[in-house]
């Protein structure tokens, strides 16, 4: 799926991967489509030999707020702004050219996408996208061949491409470790915080255990900024308590919120709530949510009793993934790549009637899915137990925003990661396509999710 630039989709008319040729070509003339930090106008293709000009482009972008280049409308020098459309030819060999002058003249080499415009059905030429994200693994580097592979570092200013001094190289280079550093900290930071949460509310009404707790957090590799003030707290509240998260129902799951330290936490009206949402206000999230279980025979073998619903995971976490997301896009305008965690806890009292410093909490915790004929309630999958299990995965931001095949595959992937503590390789549900496999769900789940991924297109098997 194209990268998504939201100032510039408003601009052109529509995504990336969606607009028309038309809607480019009714760009010319047009006064607020002027070039700028995050859009550039060539007449051109860039020719053999200037191929260190493709990659200063580039590079810029991916430096600064990342942004678009267009390649097939010519620019009024005065203005800025498109003047004509020059199409530009649109063959495979012309874009894999370009793919491998960036791959080749830019260290290390950011990620592109290359989106071709025809001018009518079956043409080899038009317009040419280059959207090129920001990168969170800036600064990318500009191979200077003719000076002894010099390496040089340009951004964008206004519309104009600079290049950086030694010391914001330096500063550069610093703030891109300590990224990386901090985002899986913080990952860990709002996973731990809304257990916390949880925690908190299920002892104050006295009642801690008897289920399984799911979480799911996201953290956005480029951070974004909603201020939490008053005003933003009523506009949020106003939003979150008329709005339907939860894939496939109607519902409104949260029914009051509450300020936290640069957050808002939404809640439901249980006592305590079942379902528990914070969001943070650089675009970071998360949920913990109560997950159905299933009682299990146990034998000697098996003295674990409960099995957590595989169904209820899969839809929660979709849910969860979505709702996140939107707010980190919509609200807070983070970007780029996302970091993903889910966990499973286990919220059921051992049996044992006294408990040694020694002695586990909580029982193990089975996978299961609910029986659909026989006497017993549910069914345990996968091999074994576990107390508490982890799933990590990565993906892009604004896949997840948009109900969509995106959103499956990347589910798909945090889900798999998590279920394969339990000797499950993936979620039979969900495939790693981006498709649902009805067969695999028990009902009321089945009808529910699978009328809901009908009408976001996504495809049922």
């Amino acid at each position: 799926m194209a990268a998504r630039f939201h100032r510039i989709e408003a601009l052109f008319g529509g995504r990336l991967d969606q607009i028309t040729f038309t809607q480019l070509a009714g760009l010319v003339g047009n006064t607020d489509a002027f070039e700028d930090e995050d859009l550039d106008y060539k007449s051109i293709h860039y020719a053999p030999d200037k191929k260190a000009e493709l990659a200063k482009d580039v590079a810029a972008m991916a430096n600064t707020i990342g942004g678009v280049l267009v390649l097939g409308l010519a620019e009024d020098r005065k203005s800025r702004c498109p003047s004509a459309v020059v199409p530009v030819e649109l063959t495979d060999g012309r874009l894999r050219q370009i793919r491998a002058t960036v791959a080749s003249n830019l260290r290390p080499a950011p990620r592109i996408e290359l989106i071709a415009k025809e001018d009518s059905p079956g043409s080899n030429q038009g317009i040419l996208l280059i959207a090129v994200p920001r990168s969170p693994d800036a600064p990318h580097a500009v191979i200077e061949h003719n000076q002894d592979h010099r390496l040089a570092y340009p951004y964008r200013d206004g519309d104009t491409t600079r290049w950086l001094t030694e010391a914001q190289v330096a500063t550069s280079y610093r703030r891109r470790f300590q990224e990386l550093t901090e985002r899986g900290d913080r990952l860990t930071r709002v996973d731990n915080d809304i257990e916390d949460t949880t925690d908190d509310l299920a002892r104050s009404f006295h009642r801690v255990g008897g289920h399984a707790l799911l979480t799911v957090s996201l953290v956005p590799d480029v951070p974004g900024d909603m201020v939490v003030d008053n005003r933003t707290i009523r506009t949020v509240t106003e939003q979150e308590l008329r709005a339907a998260p939860l894939i496939g129902r109607t519902s409104a799951p949260f029914t009051q919120t509450r300020v936290g330290h640069r957050r808002i936490i939404l809640l439901d009206h249980g006592q305590p709530p079942d379902f528990v949402a914070e969001l943070h206000g650089d675009g970071s999230g998360a949920w913990a949510v109560s997950v159905p279980t299933w009682p299990l025979t146990t034998n000697e073998a098996n003295p674990w009793g409960h099995g957590a619903d595989t169904d209820a995971i899969v839809a929660l976490v979709l849910s969860a993934l979505c709702h996140l997301a939107h707010h980190a896009v919509t609200r807070t305008g983070a970007s780029g790549t996302t970091a993903l965690r889910a966990r499973l806890i286990s919220r059921t009292r051992t049996d044992s009637p006294i408990l040694l410093p020694a002695t586990p909490r909580w029982q193990a915790l089975h996978l299961a899915h609910q029986r659909l004929s026989g006497h017993q309630s549910g069914i345990q999958v996968g091999t074994t137990a576990h107390r508490i299990a982890i799933g990590q995965a990565h993906t892009l931001l604004d896949d997840l925003a948009d109900e969509g095949p995106p959103l499956l595959q990347a589910a798909s992937l945090l889900i798999g990661d998590l279920f394969q503590h339990y000797g499950i390789a993936e979620a039979p549900q969900l495939t790693r396509g981006g498709t649902l496999n009805a067969a695999a769900w028990a009902e009321p789940e089945r009808t529910r999710i699978t009328t809901w991924a009908r009408q976001a297109a996504i495809t049922v098997t």
